[in-house]
């Protein structure tokens, strides 16, 4: 498995045209939609976590053992891995677990629409009742809206299977062009007329592109061919495999959705609308922001797996820093441009929604960073197949609801309550203990720091020369 500089470009590349994407859209929206809107839209987006939900971790588990298939394991285990002695892929493995995937996620899928179908009239009968627009064009964005989820979790493993292979650089391109034919799609139903419903169809038919790029990129002829001609187990034994690690990162999952999505979908039925969108707006500018921290890190998450499999300590070190000086770095640069210059270019766009106050901003990437801080120590110990921290983000979670409960109902703090809860929850365990357990497991010492640092300087410096010189 080869992923390199090539990979992170893309990577990067990727993450930037989500960013072009918000650059171009988020503009027209704040324009062309009132302030009630872009709150009802924060709602939309609030709805996706639900099907990360449902996932209930297997999409994670499924790509790291798709990455242990690939470093050449011949069986998988519900704890642990077995260490690989050679390279060669047991396609009737691999045939197993693709089975499990389609299985599984066709039971969540339908499990999804019955849910939505049902609590749907009761939840946005009570959200549309403080809107003032056309409750028409809500509804049936909506009801479509659920229809495109479905169909998203039913395929939610696509992109699994590309990133547990190492198909870092082909999944970001076709990311990349779904992006970007989303874009125009949404612009185009926007300028027709169509109003709200054209973010939906926009979401719509860059799904449907994706989705038959990735099945198209991972089953080439050659893996067709020996899938066709392995033998495999039935999907309910991997899956009973997979379950145990599977459902720990479920609770990990549900705790992470509390925390997020669940408080951003109580949050309307206690604040205006108007004051939501502001939340909303600010909450997309900081996981952006999140969004390049991460991408470092996460580009090269399938070789911390691999690293693991073949015990190469030092290649898990060297990966665990880079990560955490690359957020580091990301937070900084990028946070200070967020508060400094975000509400004067709103004004210059002429947005009919603005950030939140600057300190309220602080907060909220603040916390984000030591959220991601920790969330990358924790994947130290997921790529070894081990969940260990489930128990404390189900905790956190359930602790953010109580808090945001009691926050709005019994304070005036409003808005200010969204920041505050999951705060406060995360910053009582998860966010001081993990990155020192990762520490510990992996003996890190100041000069372990020093190393990569100044590895990372030397190599870099010597690029540059290099290209000074061909100049």
């Amino acid at each position: 498995m080869q992923i390199g500089r090539k990979d992170l470009f893309w990577n990067y590349a990727a993450t930037s045209m989500r960013i072009l994407s918000g650059v171009i859209i988020l503009p027209v929206i704040l324009r062309m939609f009132p302030s009630e809107e872009v709150g009802i839209w924060g709602i939309f987006l609030s709805l996706m976590g639900i099907t990360a939900l449902l996932d209930f971790g297997f999409s994670n588990s499924f790509s790291r053992n798709i990455t242990y298939v690939y470093s050449g394991a011949k069986e998988l285990k519900v704890k642990g891995y077995s260490v690989a002695e050679t390279s060669e892929i047991d396609y009737g493995l691999l045939k197993s677990l693709l089975l499990a995937m389609k299985r599984y996620y066709g039971i969540m899928a339908i499990v999804f629409l019955i849910i939505f179908l049902s609590v749907s009239p009761f939840y946005m009968s009570s959200i549309l009742a403080q809107y003032t627009g056309d409750n028409q064009s809500i509804w049936i964005a909506w009801y479509i809206f659920g229809g495109v989820l479905t169909y998203e979790l039913y395929t939610y493993y696509y992109g699994s299977i590309l990133q547990g292979r190492g198909l870092v650089k082909r999944n970001m391109q076709i990311l990349i062009l779904s992006l970007s034919i989303r874009i125009v799609a949404t612009l185009i139903f926007l300028f027709v007329g169509l109003g709200f419903i054209s973010l939906v169809l926009g979401i719509l038919i860059g799904s449907l592109i994706y989705r038959a790029l990735a099945y198209y990129i991972f089953y080439d002829k050659k893996t067709k061919a020996n899938l066709t001609v392995s033998a495999s187990n039935t999907p309910w034994n991997m899956i009973k495999t997979l379950t145990p690690n599977s459902l720990k990162l479920g609770l990990t999952f549900l705790g992470i959705f509390l925390r997020t999505k669940a408080i951003a979908l109580m949050a309307p039925l206690y604040l205006s609308l108007s004051e939501f969108a502001q939340y909303t707006i600010s909450k997309q500018i900081v996981d952006l922001i999140v969004s390049l921290g991460i991408a470092w890190f996460f580009t090269f998450y399938p070789k911390l797996s691999q690293y693991s499999i073949r015990e190469s300590r030092n290649d898990i070190k060297r990966l665990y820093i880079k990560g955490t000086i690359i957020l580091l770095l990301t937070f900084i640069v990028l946070g200070t441009g967020a508060i400094l210059f975000g509400d004067p270019v709103l004004v210059f766009i002429k947005s009919k929604t603005l950030l939140l106050p600057g300190s309220y901003l602080f907060l909220m990437l603040l916390f984000s960073f030591l959220e991601q801080n920790q969330g990358i120590a924790a994947n130290i110990f997921l790529a070894k197949n081990e969940v260990p921290f489930f128990k404390s983000n189900l905790i956190s979670g359930v602790l953010a609801v109580l808090f945001l409960f009691l926050m709005l109902k019994y304070t005036n703090l409003g808005v200010l309550s969204l920041i505050l809860s999951t705060g406060l929850a995360l910053s009582l365990f998860l966010n001081w203990y993990w990155p020192m357990a990762a520490a510990k497991q992996l003996n890190l010492t100041v000069n372990d720091y020093v190393w990569v640092i100044k590895e990372f300087w030397e190599e870099n410096l010597k690029k540059i020369k290099l290209t000074i010189w061909k100049r």
